[in-house]
């Protein structure tokens, strides 16, 4: 039941479908629930039937002021007045309805404390039975337990997305929610405090950044720091998609739908319930597909196709896109309202030519992960391949460094990695920039030599055992701080010469 509860949405919307369906069983033309405010009010939280309008949706009454309701309130019995009976119609000021209509109304408890009330309305006289009246002192009951339980979940989330924000603040760089974010230069470090400040909310957010820039990475870290953490991440590649193919990779088919579907299959927002969707490369979605889709974000409902049921999802969406949407807006090529609806949180990622701090950590980074895998040492850079990659454009940004660094490790075969290796052309001139603390000084032609990688690995193990007061093995050691293994670390202790007893001495 929960799980239903979950996946039909709000309780705004089960309330909507058992009133519905009530009027298969009860002949009423207004059913309204109302709820008690800390204010002392009913406030209406859901009405149906053909006298609706939207006055009686934004309605509250006074209990303070209609002693009969409050006096009603008190006990948990449904009451039906008499068409003789003088009251004051709950409804006056917004319906014109004959003095003699049938009025019933049923307070809402739940154990022994009243928090709403339903009533029924229709404008001829002798409307509900007794039987009728009974039956409605059931589904009272009901809908009180889902108002309840829906206030409950609410609390429940409320508090968990407090602890999420409280957690998300409290975490450092070092955290292990950012072990795949590398990168301390000034532009990376803003995307890495937007990713915190987003991911507790609910917000579709709308990732821009050239190709290679690392846009599943930040969706993906967005997701692990959300409230939906244990939950689906689904991704989805709107790139060579047909309008047909889309529909069917975002909404699901039934069987038989159309000739090659031979099973039934559940869609991308069927599979993501309760999680987080990605859609990369948003701007290419067809447009065919783009009113479904936004539909959807509205209305959190879809339809398989081949499909008559109507389904509903919760969902959270992440988009990317390396395009300009707006500018596919402009040209006719993107729906406005989608564009819009997206786009709540804008995210852009920097490429990596505009966070040149953050290479040579990447590239040493990368390094390591490529000889983990082979089971070897880490090879080390020459100072003009360090250079070189310095003056790189990275087109390719990200993506392009790592595939250079791993098919370098692959060239190097273990010995010093140069320019060749890289597929750079050798180059020792260096831009003067500011490199992480710890790992390189402001270099430039005319300062001193640039460091060669030997040097900064040194000075980045010393750093990392004077952090860790000489500890190796251990959670809290300076193998886990650097992401290798022990047995690897002190096999570069021994080569690098670094002696602990003197680094802890001083």
């Amino acid at each position: 039941m929960d799980r239903q509860l979950i996946s039909l949405g709000s309780a705004d919307k089960i309330l909507g479908l058992i009133l519905t369906a009530l009027r298969d069983l009860v002949d009423y033309e207004l059913a309204v629930i109302l709820k008690i405010t800390e204010a002392n009010t009913l406030a209406v939280q859901k009405a149906e039937g053909p006298l609706v309008n939207d006055r009686i949706k934004n309605f509250s009454v006074d209990l303070n002021r209609r002693r009969d309701l409050a006096h009603i309130l008190r006990f948990d019995q449904p009451y039906l007045f008499n068409e003789q009976e003088e009251h004051e119609d709950t409804y006056e000021e917004l319906l014109d309805l004959p003095e003699d209509h049938s009025c019933l109304v049923a307070p809402l408890y739940v154990q022994d404390t009243p928090i709403g009330l339903l009533t029924l309305d229709h404008s001829a006289c002798s409307m509900f039975s007794p039987a009728i009246v009974k039956f409605i002192g059931t589904i009272s009951r009901l809908i009180a337990v889902i108002i309840a339980q829906n206030e409950s979940s609410l609390y429940l989330e409320n508090l968990r997305r407090d602890l999420t924000r409280e957690r998300n603040i409290l975490l450092t760089r070092d955290a292990s929610q950012f072990q795949n974010m590398m990168g301390n230069s000034p532009a990376w470090s803003r995307v890495v405090d937007q990713i915190k400040i987003v991911a507790e909310s609910e917000l579709p957010v709308l990732i821009h950044g050239e190709t290679g820039t690392g846009k599943e990475l930040v969706a993906r870290t967005i997701h692990n720091l959300s409230p939906r953490s244990d939950k689906p991440f689904i991704t989805l590649n709107c790139s060579a998609l047909n309008a047909s193919l889309a529909e069917s990779e975002l909404f699901g088919h039934e069987k038989g739908a159309f000739t090659t579907a031979i099973v039934q299959r559940k869609g991308r927002f069927e599979i993501a319930d309760g999680g987080t969707l990605f859609l990369d490369e948003i701007a290419d979605l067809p447009m065919e597909i783009q009113p479904k889709l936004l539909r959807t974000l509205q209305e959190g409902t879809f339809e398989r196709i081949g499909g008559e049921m109507t389904r509903s999802c919760d969902v959270r969406i992440i988009a990317a896109s390396h395009m300009d949407l707006k500018k596919r807006v402009q040209d006719g090529l993107f729906r406005e309202d989608l564009y819009y609806r997206l786009g709540v949180y804008p995210l852009a990622l920097p490429p990596l030519r505009q966070r040149k701090e953050d290479i040579i950590l990447l590239a040493h980074h990368f390094i390591q992960k490529e000889a983990q895998k082979a089971g070897t040492l880490p090879p080390v850079i020459s100072e003009e391949a360090a250079a070189g990659l310095l003056n790189s454009p990275w087109p390719g940004n990200v993506r392009e460094l790592q595939n250079a660094v791993s098919r370098a490790v692959l060239l190097a075969k273990g010995n010093m990695i140069e320019c060749r290796h890289l597929g750079l052309k050798e180059n020792t001139a260096s831009p003067a920039i500011s490199l992480p603390d710890g790992l390189l000084e402001t270099v430039s032609e005319s300062q001193a030599p640039f460091p060669s990688m030997v040097s900064l690995e040194k000075r980045h193990i010393e750093a990392a055992l004077m952090r860790t007061d000489g500890k190796i093995y251990g959670e809290n050691g300076a193998a886990a701080l650097l992401e290798m293994k022990p047995t690897t670390l002190q096999s570069r202790i021994k080569k690098l010469n670094i002696s602990k007893q003197e680094l802890l001495s001083d």
